[in-house]
């Protein structure tokens, strides 16, 4: 049986996903006693088990506890839902889909702070399958009935880079906002949460792991979006959108197999985040740089990459031969010892 654990930051946002259950009861971890909300969700006429859990806030409390769920759980798929403040082209209620996440908060602090950014990932294929359903017609039709027009008038979605750091950023005369525009100016939204989250799941790329953020202000007049109910908005415009996603993927009737090129499209941006040049994966596999485009994201350049293997192309190299080499790298990864 498919495992669904959807994490969230904020009571809040809790709130808005248990809304969706029904039969729920607490599960107290035996040595955390950390309490998760389980409940029942019909997806397609078919009753499932969710189990829910609290992060708070801070990347370092979701890392925590992501690994915690993952090794008590172990589940197939696992969302993080919360909401976010907007950075660039988004509207209060708007839905941005992480498809990848910048941290901002790495440096090195001489005269000036040199910027060390760090990078995680929403798995592949069900990134895909978020940006499917958000054009499908259940999709439309469902948002329609979720729209107050006191903050857009359409919902829209986007897929892209969330920023991700400590801080609650309040104003655009901040300095830190000016940082992020400066040195992250194609990010959608920034939160508090994705890095731990996304780092959590790297070692486990065949757990399907998927950040949604619903916008909740627009970082200036904070306060007052808060006021008029900005937040349970958005919290509830990205819990429809995850259980519209769950109804849409079949998750309960869906046999799982998937190509070696697709179980390595899951595994390689997360251990391999920069591309395929880090630790001269590609070349001390056989693979020619020079065949592969280097000039976009990391996990852009592995899935390119691994197209190139299953069609023969890439230089001398194979998927055995990128396995072979991987294991070195990470002997003790689990994921890479099933394949």
């Amino acid at each position: 049986m498919n495992t669904i654990v959807i994490l969230t930051a904020l009571t809040v946002e809790q709130t808005a996903v248990i809304s969706k259950l029904t039969d729920i009861t607490d599960y107290i971890h035996p040595v955390s006693k950390t309490i998760y909300k389980v409940g029942t969700y019909v997806t397609n006429g078919n009753p499932i088990k969710l189990v829910v859990g609290r992060t708070n806030q801070t990347n370092v409390n979701a890392g925590v506890e992501t690994e915690r769920v993952i090794q008590h759980f172990n589940p197939n798929y696992l969302f993080f839902v919360g909401v976010a403040g907007g950075l660039k082209d988004v509207s209060i209620g708007d839905i941005v889909i992480g498809s990848d996440i910048i941290g901002y908060e790495r440096g090195n602090a001489k005269e000036q702070f040199l910027f060390r950014p760090q990078f995680g990932f929403s798995s592949y294929e069900l990134e895909q399958q978020a940006v499917s359903y958000s054009t499908s017609d259940n999709w439309k039709r469902h948002a329609q009935t979720l729209l107050n027009p006191k903050f857009h008038r359409e919902i829209k979605i986007f897929s892209g880079t969330i920023a991700s750091g400590e801080k609650v950023i309040g104003s655009q005369s901040s300095e830190i906002y000016s940082f992020l525009k400066l040195h992250a100016g194609h990010a959608l939204a920034v939160e508090m949460e994705g890095l731990g989250f996304l780092e959590a799941c790297r070692p486990y790329p065949l757990i399907k792991s998927l950040l949604v953020r619903g916008i909740s202000d627009l970082v200036e007049n904070k306060n007052l979006a808060d006021k008029e109910g900005s937040q349970p908005y958005a919290s509830m415009n990205a819990t429809e959108f995850i259980f519209g996603l769950i109804d849409y993927l079949g998750i309960e009737s869906k046999i799982e197999k998937f190509t070696l090129r697709e179980q390595l499209a899951e595994i390689t941006p997360k251990v391999y985040p920069m591309g395929i040049r880090e630790n001269l994966i590609w070349e001390r596999s056989g693979g020619d740089l020079s065949l592969i485009n280097l000039y976009v994201n990391g996990k852009t350049q592995w899935i390119d990459a691994l197209f190139q293997i299953e069609k023969g192309g890439g230089g001398d190299i194979t998927f055995d031969k990128l396995i072979r080499e991987m294991k070195k790298d990470y002997p003790n990864n689990q994921s890479l010892k099933l394949l």
